[in-house]
Parts: C-alpha cells; structure tokens; sequence
C-alpha cells in the first residue's frame, strides 16, 4: 500500500473546506519515503501527483504504447 494512500482516501471523503485547512493534506513527496507517484492531468501541460505536492512538466499520467 502507498504511504499516503490513506490521505487520498480521506480527501476523498471530506469537505473541501476541511481539506482547505490542513486536514488531510497532501504528502511533500511520494520519492522521498520511497513510494512511486500516480500522476494526473493537471492542465494539458503539467502532470501532479494524486497523493503529494509534486508537480512536474510534460504528460506523465500517459503510459508508453506497448510494443
């Protein structure tokens, strides 16, 4: 299990407002306690992390084509 899946989990459950003032905020970075990101379309250019603050340019949520 992802260490901050039970944050996502809970950010999904909550108010925003709760979420807005702190609980259940997102991790600093899912690398640095040694888990993998899951990325999302933030706006056609970037991609963020559904479970940390990390925020990185290009389409990462779009996997390889098979070959």
């Amino acid at each position: 299990m992802h260490p901050y899946a039970w944050r996502t989990w809970l950010r999904r459950r909550l108010p925003w407002f709760l979420i807005n003032l702190g609980l259940a905020s997102k991790g600093r970075d899912c690398e640095a306690v040694g888990a993998n990101h899951h990325w999302y379309n933030r706006d056609n250019i970037t991609s963020a992390c559904y479970h940390c603050n990390v925020v990185r340019q290009g389409q990462l949520w779009r996997r390889p084509d098979p070959d």
